[in-house]
């Protein structure tokens, strides 16, 4: 345990003595041996859709912060249980047979009622990890409230932003900041009476007449963290049933059980759009590597697990001891593949970290480039540079059957258009699989957001902010139904001056020109045989599952076949033709980028058309 006063407090002794009060008041019998953990849904009623929860498309990640709480209170003799209303609706939704037998709203009240009239906890804890999981949050803490128990709140977004979601859920009686591995079990002891009361740490008491702070610190070092989540209380195998967990479950059968897992806390990295540091501290902490491996051997015998997400923020930090992992991995006999949806560092891409990550059974990984231009990169703290970019992506390029994402960002601060151009080109010179783009979207305590409030390029809001990515997002909209500013997208480019700062329907128009000419017009010229293969699956769940009836998805998909087969599937033909005929949207991008349905079903993509859509680096 790391202990700090870095950021205010040694509190007034009065603090404690009305801390103390307030503790008599909730707790009047001081005694606390159960508590129940919640994880509200991701999103709530208003952005839910019940046919995209019937497909599949929502995330339904395992509650794996709530499970290592879970594990830690359980070790010092505390009652848990585990309420998690985002795989409740999830399941509901998925066993149920008519949309109108589904009440959002109902599921999640019955859902707590069941659980606190069965397990009578003594102290609920609510959880959120995302700003854009507010709503939900608010709505299942005030359910919560109508229980009379009393109430605690944690995770990322409760540290961010605490005195403001405080104001918004004054139901709440503590908040704890940050990770709560050790002040959560003090926190009760000091409840028990067996700790005293001056040990209180990262929380805020919510008392009547003031708040009561006390910012010590109290980190999990390397050695607190070798703890392996309470899994009997998720039932972590039933998770990919009902939803999807991360990015790149179109690569596995769809029967496989996926699951995640974390083998270090932190990031090197100081990113200034980035929240990691201010939830995690500086520096990365480490969990010993036969810890993490027994973890994946009890999860791959014991729950049938084929397939993890590391939830790492800085998986590659110690090449040693990420080697070392991977060859362990490879010396148990572990069958489970495994991939980095939250991204790696690109300099820590060495080859011979990416050898014994293929060896081990890594099949996609994300790189976190965000912007190709040398000044965005020193203005964001990034740490990487365009050569770190260029030789990841050498390396990578080697090991074919690891799928390789980027992470593109645009919209910074006084970003011009040129310098998204260098985004784009960059970019194309790495020539990896897939690059995800988004249009920036500033949150709440991080230095980026600071900056844009104190430039007025933003109001200070409040915490509701909308979800960029993902299936409740707004580049869901934009693959769906957005309008374009310009139907012409070169006429559009060229009234751009190259140190103009796009605005915000400009920058829709350029996410969607990165979008096709980074991840689909580059498919005319892929000619590897597995990369051809990994597009298929890619697209397939593109057009079926995250967006029905995608244009792009369905044609490419077929130029696909056709390369690989010598034939196109009718069927995917008629969905195409079907989609062109009624949707305004798919015929104006269609006609922007030259495509036609008539060259595919006659399959016609001779050397003239191919280098009528050669891809060429572009300049404003």
């Amino acid at each position: 345990m790391t202990v700090s006063n870095t950021l205010t407090n040694l509190s007034e002794p009065s603090a404690f003595v009305k801390a103390d009060a307030f503790l008599n008041t909730v707790f009047p019998k001081r005694k606390l041996k159960k508590v129940l953990l919640v994880n509200p849904p991701d999103a709530d009623v208003s952005l839910f859709r019940y046919n995209t929860a019937k497909r599949l498309r929502y995330t339904n990640y395992p509650p794996y912060g709530l499970a290592l709480l879970a594990q830690n209170l359980r070790n010092m003799e505390i009652d848990v249980r585990i309420c998690n209303l985002n795989h409740e609706i999830l399941m509901r939704c998925i066993k149920s047979e008519k949309e109108l037998e589904f009440q959002f709203d109902e599921i999640i009240k019955n859902k707590l009622n069941e659980d606190i009239l069965d397990f009578k906890p003594d102290l609920i804890g609510v959880t959120c990890m995302f700003t854009m999981t507010h709503e939900s949050f608010r709505v299942v803490c005030r359910q919560i409230a109508s229980n009379n128990i009393p109430l605690a709140i944690g995770g990322v977004h409760v540290s961010n932003d605490v005195d403001r979601i405080l104001d918004d859920i004054p139901q709440a009686h503590f908040a704890f900041l940050r990770e709560g591995d050790v002040v959560f079990k003090e926190f009760i002891k000091i409840v028990n009476q067996k700790l005293p009361i001056e040990n209180l740490a990262q929380c805020v008491f919510n008392a009547p007449e003031k708040r009561l702070h006390f910012f010590k610190e109290l980190q999990p070092d390397d050695e607190a963290i070798n703890v392996m989540p309470s899994y009997d209380l998720i039932d972590i195998s039933a998770y990919s049933s009902y939803g999807t967990i991360g990015a790149f479950y179109c690569f596995k059968p769809p029967k496989t059980r996926f699951a995640t897992i974390l083998s270090n806390r932190g990031c090197r990295a100081q990113c200034s759009f980035c929240s990691v540091r201010n939830f995690n501290g500086s520096g990365v902490r480490q969990r010993s590597v036969e810890s993490v491996v027994d973890e994946l051997e009890y999860l791959q015998n014991e729950h049938g697990i084929g397939h993890v997400m590391w939830l790492d923020d800085d998986l590659f930090k110690d090449a040693k001891r990420t080697i070392n992992l991977y060859n362990e991995m490879v010396r148990r006999n572990l069958k489970l593949t495994w991939d980095a949806t939250n991204g790696v560092i690109a300099a820590a891409c060495t080859e011979e970290i990416i050898a014994a990550a293929a060896e081990s059974g890594c099949i996609a990984l994300n790189i976190g480039m965000e912007s190709g231009n040398p000044e965005i990169l020193r203005e964001i703290v990034k740490p990487g540079t365009v050569k770190s970019f260029i030789k990841a992506a050498e390396i990578l390029r080697k090991y074919e059957q690891i799928h390789s994402s980027v992470f593109l960002m645009i919209g910074f601060p006084n970003e011009t258009f040129s310098m998204i151009l260098d985004t784009i080109n960059v970019s194309r010179e790495m020539d990896l699989d897939w690059y995800r783009a988004s249009v920036l979207q500033p949150l709440p305590n991080t230095p980026i957001y600071d900056s844009m409030v104190a430039q007025g390029l933003i109001q200070d809001v409040d915490s509701k902010i909308r979800f960029m990515g993902g299936a409740y997002g707004k580049q869901t909209e934009m693959e769906q139904g957005f309008s374009m500013s310009s139907p012409d997208f070169e006429k559009a480019f060229s009234t751009i001056a190259p140190d103009t700062i796009p605005s915000a329907e400009q920058l829709t128009d350029i996410w969607f020109y990165m979008n096709y000419h980074l991840n689909f017009n580059r498919i005319f010229y892929e000619k590897r045989p597995i990369k051809r293969e990994q597009l298929i699956q890619h697209l397939q769940v593109l057009s079926d599952v995250i967006s029905p009836e995608n244009g792009f998805a369905l044609y490419f998909l077929g130029f696909l076949q056709h390369q690989m087969e010598g034939v196109i599937d009718e069927i995917l033909l008629d969905r195409l033709q079907d989609r062109l005929d009624t949707s305004d949207y798919w015929n104006d991008r269609f006609q922007a980028f030259n495509l036609s349905i008539d060259d595919l079903r006659n399959q016609v993509f001779d050397q003239s058309h191919l280098s009528r859509l050669a891809p060429e680096l572009i300049t404003a």
